[in-house]
């Protein structure tokens, strides 16, 4: 026995290691108390350069203490020689941290922020520094940020770095970072000069010769994937897009395709009338204030209250109509000459059709060797949505059916997706109809909703019918249906009101068939809205009638309750 080394027990090995660790966590809680310390009394010596330095080498992503170093390099600014020579021991002190985290986004602040005060970096020797770290782990975003920052400040070509993202994506195909770096350099290589493509058509079927060939080679690899995604996905329409105006009264609402800034003269609306009796005078009314319904900078809903007008003016004899952005929009009018509205044509422009087909097919090629590949059937239901959801609507439904079983994780994701490809289908059916002329009544119920989308194609509709879906987390988005008079929210498992909008025109709401508990969150709806007719029955809330309907009258006794008979 004697003149062996004593092995250690497990036991003894934890013992002693959770010494040396609360031996160093008294030393690092004293270093940085001496650095706070000297900070809050503006005490920036080299003494806590040292500390600082002492500290970051053990742990490198302690933001708080580089922004300290900072502030004392920033002390010495006015003595260039003495901060220039900082810096460049900042450089070594940052590549040598680098080897203890390369991925602290705070280390790779301060190595920028180093460079952008030096006088002369050296350009070179960074971009090599990039090499070194993307050959440890070519998957390092911090580091490709980085690149990306140093390539504009050094001049280097957008080819040098197109070939540089290209040796990397063909050493490691599951390269996420590498070929989002890519995505960021071929729109300036290759401009599409139509507009209507990220890239220009011919390098585009190009790259997407490159992604078939890595989802053949790696069908459970999501890089290539999402990269084509890229490079197929598009809007059918600008976000800017005006799309339907309506005036009633002398209130006027306007909606766009996305959300949209409007700025102070930006969009005009103007109300002309010019009788043919001379007894009356003519007048022009113009409006070009503007609020957004939810009171956001960006929205896709706007109105403006115009001024009254009299009673005797035949409205047959005055026109309205909008300027924005150069273009002009006549408004037409009821038979009645009550309401004025105008509806922009939904056009979906086909911008790579060709492209489209051809990956569907390949896709569909694949899904015959791998048919539960997951990132396959959602790149297919991508596919067929943008070429024709009416076409390939059946088919959507059917590949997300499967998706929802194959990757349960994401089941509800699915749902999701699913919901929103359902009312694409039917806002598109009711949009498009050749006879439209307004919005009254839609019919959105029983179809499995759990989530409500594309909600301001609904602003104008009048009666709109929920029932029978799951939109307990939706609730806030019916803050789009500003003129819904009649709503039912019947049978959508809500379990409370809370975030329940204020809609202004609101008069008849069911919420039949739900999971409400909380008569207050009643009580409320009714002190904010003028509702004429409410169905609260088969709630557990029903469960007290008579108390609940006394409460009820007390708020508003004018209501018509829905009550069984």
């Amino acid at each position: 026995m004697h003149g062996r080394v004593k092995v250690r027990s497990t036991a003894e090995q934890e013992a002693r290691k959770r010494k040396e660790r609360q031996i160093k966590i008294i030393q690092y809680r004293k270093t940085l108390n001496s650095i706070f310390e000297k900070r809050d009394n503006n005490v920036f010596n080299d003494e806590l350069i040292m500390l600082t330095e002492r500290i970051l080498l053990e742990i490198p992503d302690l933001n708080t203490v580089w922004n300290i170093r900072r502030e004392a390099f920033k002390k010495r600014e006015s003595c260039q020689e003495e901060f220039t020579e900082l810096l460049k021991k900042e450089l070594t002190l940052t590549e040598n941290c680098l080897q203890k985290n390369p991925k602290s986004y705070s280390l790779w602040h301060q190595r920028y922020w180093i460079i952008q005060h030096l006088p002369t970096p050296d350009w070179k020797s960074e971009l090599e520094l990039c090499e070194k770290c993307l050959n440890f782990d070519d998957r390092n975003f911090h580091c490709w940020d980085y690149r990306q920052q140093l390539v504009k400040k050094a001049g280097v070509s957008n080819q040098k770095e197109f070939d540089f993202s290209e040796i990397k994506i063909m050493n490691n195909l599951s390269n996420y970072s590498s070929w989002h770096y890519r995505s960021k350099i071929l729109p300036a290589l290759f401009p599409d000069q139509t507009g209507k493509l990220p890239i220009c058509s011919e390098r585009c079927n190009k790259e997407l010769d490159l992604v078939i060939n890595a989802v053949f080679t790696d069908p459970n690899d999501s890089s290539a994937w999402l990269y084509q995604r890229w490079l197929l996905d598009y809007n059918a329409f600008k976000p800017n897009t005006l799309w339907q105006i309506v005036v009633i009264d002398n209130h006027a609402a306007i909606v766009f395709h996305g959300d949209t800034q409007i700025k102070p003269d930006e969009l005009i609306l103007t109300r002309r009338y010019v009788p043919l009796d001379n007894d009356m005078k003519d007048f022009t009314h113009q409006i070009s204030v503007w609020h957004s319904y939810d009171s956001k900078i960006f929205s896709k809903r706007w109105h403006a209250i115009l001024p009254d007008i009299s009673s005797e003016i035949d409205k047959k004899f005055y026109s309205i109509s909008i300027e924005y952005k150069n273009k002009s929009y006549n408004l037409h009018t009821s038979e009645d000459c009550n309401v004025w509205f105008y509806k922009s044509p939904i056009e979906y422009v086909n911008k790579h059709d060709t492209q489209l087909t051809e990956q569907m097919i390949n896709i569909q090629k694949l899904l015959e060797m791998e048919p539960n590949n997951k990132w396959a059937l959602l790149t297919l239901i991508f596919l067929m949505k943008n070429l024709d959801l009416n076409k390939y609507y059946d088919d959507i439904l059917k590949n997300l059916s499967i998706l929802s079983k194959i990757d349960k994780i994401h089941e509800m994701s699915y749902t999701d997706i699913r919901s929103k490809y359902i009312l694409d289908y039917k806002l598109h059916s009711y949009l498009t109809k050749e006879n439209y002329k307004r919005f009254t009544m839609i019919d959105l119920s029983n179809i499995q909703l759990t989530v409500l989308y594309n909600e301001h194609y609904l602003s104008f509709f009048e009666q709109v019918n929920l029932s029978g879906n799951q939109l307990n987390f939706s609730l806030h988005r019916l803050a789009a249906l500003q003129n819904c008079k009649k709503l039912s929210l019947c049978n959508n498992n809500l379990k409370n009101l809370k975030n329940f909008p204020y809609l202004p025109n609101l008069e008849c709401l069911s919420l039949r068939k739900n999971e409400l508990t909380d008569i207050e969150e009643i009580l409320n709806l009714l002190k904010l809205h003028k509702l004429i007719k409410l169905d609260i029955r088969s709630n557990p809330i029903w469960t007290n009638k008579s108390k609940t309907i006394s409460k009820i009258f007390n708020v508003t006794p004018s209501l018509i309750l829905e009550s069984d008979k």
